[in-house]
This record gives C-alpha cells, sequence and structure tokens, in this order.
C-alpha cells in the first residue's frame, strides 16, 4: 500500500475530456486535441501559480551589485527580501510599489539598502534597491515560483496530489469551448464549471498562508 500518486499530463487530458463527456471511458483524444489541451493545462498552472500556493513556496540568495539584479525565471511572486548583513543578522527591507519608488527624490543615493521594489518585465523581474549599496549585498529571498512546464504528455505534473482533481476539473471546464456547443452536453458542462470552481476555490483557501491558525499552547497537555 501507498499514499503517493503521481499523474502525468497526457492522464489528465483524458480524464478531463471524459469528465466533458467528449470522449468516452476508454478512448484517447486526438493528436490535435491533446496538443492544444496541455498548452490550456500549462497556461492554467501558470496562471494559478499568481495565488501563491503554498506548495510552490520557495527560496534562495541573491547578490545584487549596484542597486539592480534580474530575479531567477522561476521567481513568479515575492513575498519577502531581508539583506544578509552575517550569517547571524539578516536585516528585513521594506517592499515599495512603483508610484512609492519612482516619487523618490534620488534614486541614486549610495548607503545601505533599506527598501526593494520589484519591477515585472516581459523578460523577467528586477529587484531594485534603494538606496544603492556602494558593493555587492546579498539579499535572503522567499518567493512563489513558477510551475515547471510539462513538454510532453508523459511527464508528471508540478502538482501535489491533493490537487489532482481540481487540476482535472479546471482544465475540463477549460477545455469546453475546443468542442464547440454541439458537440457537448451544456448541463455536463454547467456540472463540470461548478465542480471545477468549488475545488479550486476550496483548495486555495485552504493554502494561503493565514488559513493555519494554532491555538496557544496553555502549557497543559490535558
Amino acid at each position: 500500500m501507498t499514499t503517493t500518486w503521481s499523474i502525468t499530463a497526457g492522464e489528465i487530458i483524458k480524464q478531463a475530456m471524459v469528465e466533458l463527456g467528449a470522449i468516452s471511458s476508454g478512448e484517447a483524444p486526438d493528436s490535435t486535441e491533446t496538443e492544444d489541451a496541455l498548452l490550456r493545462l500549462n497556461a492554467m498552472l501558470n496562471t494559478w501559480a499568481g495565488e501563491n500556493n503554498l506548495f510552490r513556496e520557495g527560496s534562495g540568495t541573491l547578490s545584487v551589485t549596484g542597486g539592480t539584479a534580474t530575479l531567477p525565471s522561476d521567481v513568479m511572486t515575492v513575498n519577502s527580501v531581508s539583506h544578509i548583513v552575517s550569517s547571524t543578522y539578516h536585516r528585513p527591507l521594506v517592499e515599495w510599489n512603483r508610484s512609492q519608488y519612482y516619487i523618490l527624490p534620488n534614486r541614486n543615493a549610495v548607503g545601505n539598502p533599506t527598501i526593494y521594489y520589484i519591477r515585472k518585465t516581459v523578460s523577467g523581474n528586477e529587484i531594485h534597491l534603494w538606496p544603492i549599496p556602494s558593493g555587492t549585498v546579498t539579499l535572503a529571498i522567499d518567493y512563489g515560483r513558477a510551475p515547471n512546464t510539462a513538454d510532453d504528455i508523459d511527464e508528471t505534473v508540478d502538482i501535489p496530489q491533493d490537487w489532482q482533481e481540481a487540476v482535472i476539473m479546471g482544465l475540463a471546464s477549460r477545455c469546453a469551448s475546443m468542442f464547440g456547443t454541439t458537440r457537448l452536453d451544456p448541463g455536463t458542462v454547467q456540472r463540470v464549471d461548478g465542480r471545477a470552481a468549488e475545488l479550486y476555490q476550496k483548495l486555495l483557501d485552504r493554502d494561503r498562508p493565514d488559513s493555519y491558525y494554532f491555538e496557544p499552547w496553555d502549557g497543559c497537555y490535558c
């Protein structure tokens, strides 16, 4: 007996189409349908990653020279940044938005950085520090990472097993438009849409960092 269960992109695609009634159990979607569904699967997972799911939490360090650096490609959202002053002391930096950063009277001021601004670009996200450090500083970054892209239907999808049904139903909902209005039963599509929304919201609410609350321990086991 095992409690672990992984699922491939092809299996997710097949089950999503079975849920829609586009194919029957035991059948397989054609190559064009599979290709379109794989694209939608990767797009959906990238959209979901913007919600800071706990299973995509990551942390790492980044060296910054001159006050600006490009973040690694897997960093999608930044939760916190601190300046590693020493092995025993990390000084937290305060996040500013674009308006706050660009209203600074002297963005070229040099000193110990106290704030950071994340600039999102098509080619990658950048981190800007202020004041600009005179040398190289090392930052500790807590972030939400992007999902691994499934390039082939035989690849295991980058999700934990408790999210698998939500992914199947979510993909089914997104694939409904592939089959037009005559191939699918409207009632089935409505059921799929409702179940997909219900599962996603339930898991998203459970997966938020502030959803975990523990009663303070009073020192008694009784």
